[in-house]
């Protein structure tokens, strides 16, 4: 285990000051006080419960092993207003460089095989998007114009959100792998580096792609099992703050996993994920994101991006209901306009199973039956093209 640097853990303090653009310490009458506060959303008791369904339905079919994650390509959008924010080339390889420490195990922990390579910057200055919050209007806005191939690639956006936030994402079930929610959105002062001290080690944006990973926080559930539906990771009835050595707030074996990634401690106190979450990223990314690592293997060809005008934003693939499913379940979609839809679905292989629909439809809310009758339990792909564009979802046959 590498250790963190010793005079960043003699320093640490209980708030978090934000600094000009070169990262000098404001006037004490400028300083705003930050904890933790991630803005992922809280996930359904249904929703929880399809997940684990999805995972176990894979974990049956699927070996999984540490080291095994895969690559991820990085689309970063720096938004910034005036000269704050406006990130350098070296500050975001350097959040880069972190995240493949963390998810190689370079500090501890299980070394998850996920790597991260950047694609791409862009930098737009938007005083408005800047200050973006997660559910708003503006959060649309910024990402439907700045997102790039969402299905294929790890969409980031550095900001200074609103609310005091220092970060959100959205969890892989919530939403179809090509709806413009997905990515993670974070604080700029956050990186390595950064002003906003004690979380300037780049851990948020760790932190927030374990959950567009699909991992919950450790605390989630609090001493109530399924918990965060991790066996290795022992019960937490709260967040942490700091590093607390020994803090221990559940009565079952463990104390609380304070270095673990998910939770809230501050960023030299993180230093691993485990197995446990190991094993149910491997199982979530393949089911809710089958094109962020494998769409060679599906046989299915990587399509260019939705437009992100006007004119394609009523363009949805809302996801099949029920999902997992038994014998049939109903594809939703969207279309902005009257238009030619071809929906597919195909197993693991890339093998075409299905035709669902191969004609004109109508503007507005859309639906196709999926019929698995003659098909073994597992897990599907189903691709939706659209004159230029196409969207994919995962969809769970259980038996």
């Amino acid at each position: 285990m590498k250790p963190r640097s010793v005079a960043v853990l003699c320093t640490l303090m209980l708030t978090a000051l934000i600094a000009a653009p070169t990262f000098a310490a404001k006037p004490v009458s400028e300083q705003t006080v930050f904890e933790r506060n991630c803005a992922t959303p809280q996930p359904t008791a249904q929703e929880k419960e399809s997940v684990q369904t999805a995972v176990d339905e894979y974990l049956r079919n699927n070996t999984v092993s540490a080291g095994n994650g895969g690559q991820i390509k990085v689309a970063f959008h720096v938004i910034y207003a005036g000269t704050e924010g406006n990130l350098t080339d070296a500050q975001i390889a350097g959040q880069i460089t972190e995240l493949n420490r963390a998810y190689a195990g370079y500090y501890g922990g299980v070394n998850t095989g996920y790597t991260f390579v950047l694609a791409s910057v862009d930098r737009t200055r938007n005083s408005k998007w800047f200050k973006m919050t997660p559910g708003s209007g503006v959060e649309r806005q910024a990402k439907q114009a700045l997102a790039l191939d969402i299905p294929h690639r790890l969409n980031i956006y550095s900001c200074k959100p609103g609310q005091n936030l220092l970060g959100w994402s959205y969890f892989p079930s919530s939403y179809s792998e090509s709806d413009w929610h997905h990515g993670v959105v974070f604080h700029y002062a956050s990186v390595p580096g950064g002003s906003l001290a004690p979380y300037d080690l780049g851990g948020t944006v760790d932190h927030e792609v374990g959950h567009y990973l699909g991992l919950y926080h450790t605390f989630e559930g609090g001493c109530s099992a399924p918990g965060d539906y991790v066996s290795d990771t022992p019960d937490e009835a709260t967040s942490t703050t700091g590093c607390p050595s020994g803090k221990d707030t559940c009565p079952t074996a463990g104390l609380d996993p304070i270095h673990n990634y998910m939770d809230y401690s501050y960023d030299a106190c993180y230093s691993q994920f485990t197995s446990g979450q190991n094993q149910r990223m491997q199982s979530i990314v393949p089911s809710y994101r089958p094109s962020l690592l494998n769409a060679a293997r599906t046989g299915l060809t990587a399509s260019r991006p939705a437009p992100a005008g006007p004119e394609a934003r009523g363009l949805q693939l809302r996801g099949a209901f029920p999902n997992p499913f038994r014998d049939e379940t109903l594809v939703r979609f969207s279309l902005p306009n009257a238009d030619h839809v071809s929906l597919r679905a195909f197993d693991v292989a890339g093998h075409q199973v299905a035709l669902l629909a191969d004609r004109d439809f109508a503007a507005g809310e859309q639906s196709v039956s999926f019929r698995a009758q003659g098909l073994k339990a597992g897990m599907y792909f189903l691709s939706l093209r659209v004159g230029g564009a196409q969207l994919g979802h995962t969809v769970i046959l259980v038996r």
